[in-house]
């Protein structure tokens, strides 16, 4: 007879959230070299005690696979803690002190950044402008980014220095926003191509300030229960910049959850000249150590990412029909990318083994996502190739019925509801409002679903996510659709099981099962057996990556 296994550590007498194809419970779960040994009953998982097993009795602790962030931005999220948080502020009044506060603390003339506005949450109802950044002071350059990371504005003093003035035209893709009559740039700018003008005016951050920021973006999602996450990129660095933040933050262990970090497509390609570029795209990639699924179970290389559109909290996401809370000035958005040149680089990246990611939240954008990637599958015929929509927000009916066709997995974020669900019906109206992040319709047309939070869009928090898809309410307390509302099981797998299977990762993690990743988030209270309207506030007590409590104690 073999020797039989002894673990490293038996937790028991647990009520363990398996999420198993059967959704079984166990008492109790052994753990070896960071993987799961057994999961059972609190007797049958007693026999592999050794005589070096350390035993822990969680004494009715509920236990759920580690929760899997499925597209934020962890470096950028890091990035904002050192700036003005501006995501409580409820007045461009308030907004200027607490701006004004942080400028008397920096020399004069660097540059003063703030994050996380929203318009709709403020008592003016309208976006910030330069002449009211300037109350702030002169002497300082002074940036706010919007809560949807589409828009910024900026005072007098940071256009001056940009070179933004009434005859700046607005950038292929991207809008420099101006007065009515005067024609003088208001400060305020949406689109990359616009924001563009004046991000790359801000100081470079160090090697050693981005490992902190990870550090501290690290901190906060382990405290949430979060062990995975992907990274959907960010066009703040170049590429090698942002790829050694991560590998430094991995390998002095201050990033412990677990990273995907997906390349953007504008990081490694002029998309207006797309055509000529194209043949050295596999090249330029490989001379950055970047191929697909390249890396190790703590950070890999993950899938290559497209922005077609913006978001609606701006009017920039890409739709058929105008909209806007301003009847004068409503919109369609703006497409950042043509649909020939979508289809042509989904192809080439397709062709080279990536797996296809595309922003898209306006309707015409999520159709043109949906055209660029069943041509790439068209082109290059390859099973299981799990194309991703992220956030997917205006998605029609005959558009549901493709993404199924083509196994195309929704990307969403249930938080989007609890943060901008307001703003998103100033924009759009209730009624037309209602339709949007459809979550009990994407299951019900057996579209695959993950959650995650796009942060620092919303709050990033699972359980808050999980929440929201099961209350289907705003922060504000307004209803949304309750017709859409999932389960608490429906909710809880998408934030593990389906995230692992968006990522290729279910092999590995997403649930509790034997021989997979020792990822688990104990919870103070059962989320099932709580009242609904309660679950946003379960305390996370403890974190585990890898069979090692990360965050919290037992």
């Amino acid at each position: 007879m073999g020797t039989k296994e002894h673990a490293d550590l038996v937790l028991s007498r647990g009520n363990v959230l398996t999420v198993n194809s059967q959704n079984r419970r166990a008492e109790a779960v052994a753990i070896k070299d960071g993987r799961l040994l057994r999961v059972g009953t609190t007797r049958e998982v007693s026999e592999t005690v050794g005589k070096d097993t350390l035993q822990k009795n969680i004494d009715g602790m509920t236990v759920v696979p580690g929760f899997i962030e499925s597209h934020n931005h962890t470096l950028m999220f890091g990035i904002n803690q050192r700036g003005v948080d501006l995501s409580r502020v409820r007045s461009i009044t308030e907004m200027i002190r607490v701006l004004k506060e942080r400028a008397v603390r920096q020399e004069p003339g660097t540059w003063v950044v703030g994050a996380g506005y929203n318009q709709f949450e403020l008592v003016e109802k309208r976006h910030p402008t330069r002449w009211d950044l300037d109350k702030v002071n002169t002497s300082h350059p002074i940036l706010i980014k919007h809560t949807s990371a589409h828009g910024r504005v900026v005072n007098s003093r940071g256009l001056a220095l940009a070179g933004i003035t009434k005859d700046t035209p607005s950038p292929e893709g991207g809008r420099v926003v101006k007065e009515d009559g005067t024609g003088e740039p208001t400060g305020v700018l949406f689109q990359f191509p616009a924001m563009n003008l004046v991000d790359r005016l801000l100081p470079a951050l160090s090697n050693e300030e981005l490992v902190e920021a990870l550090r501290k973006a690290n901190q906060i999602l382990l405290s949430q229960g979060i062990t995975t996450a992907l990274d959907a990129g960010t066009n703040m660095f170049d590429l090698p910049t942002y790829l050694s933040a991560f590998r430094n933050a991995v390998d002095r262990k201050v990033l412990q959850v677990r990273h995907t970090l997906a390349i953007r497509s504008d990081a490694v390609l002029n998309l207006d000249e797309h055509e000529n570029e194209l043949s050295h795209l596999e090249e330029k990639l490989l001379a950055l150590g970047i191929r697909p699924g390249a890396g190790d179970e703590l950070l890999r290389i993950g899938p290559f990412k497209f922005i077609p559109d913006g978001a609606i909290s701006t009017a920039t996401a890409a739709t058929y029909e105008p909209y806007g809370a301003d009847p004068d000035h409503q919109s369609t958005g703006e497409l950042m990318i043509s649909p020939d040149a979508l289809i042509d680089v989904a192809r080439a990246a397709h062709g080279l083994g990536y797996q296809l990611m595309v922003h898209a939240i306006g309707d015409r954008a999520i159709d043109q996502a949906i055209e660029a990637v069943e041509q790439a599958l068209r082109h290059t015929p390859r099973s299981n190739a799990r194309p991703r929509i992220e956030h997917c927000v205006m998605v029609t009916p005959q558009a549901l019925r493709k993404m199924a066709r083509l196994e195309i997995v929704a990307v969403v974020q249930p938080a989007f509801l609890w943060g901008l669900g307001d703003n998103w019906m100033g924009q759009l109206g209730r009624e037309r409002a209602m339709r949007l992040k459809p979550l009990r319709t994407f299951l019900d047309h057996q579209v695959m679903m993950a959650f995650s939070s796009d942060r620092p869009v919303v709050n990033g928090a699972p359980l808050l996510g999980i929440h929201t898809a099961v209350n289907q309410k705003t922060m504000n307390g307004n209803d949304y659709a309750p017709e859409e509302k999932l389960s608490i099981e429906e909710a809880l797998r998408c934030y593990t099981i389906n995230g692992a299977y968006a990522a290729f990762e279910d092999h590995n993690r997403g649930s509790i099962e034997v021989g997979k990743l020792a990822d688990l988030v104990f919870l103070a209270e059962d989320l099932t057996n709580v009242p609904a309207e309660r679950i946003k506030d379960i305390e996370v007590v403890a974190t585990m990556v890898g069979g090692k409590i990360v965050y919290g104690s037992l």
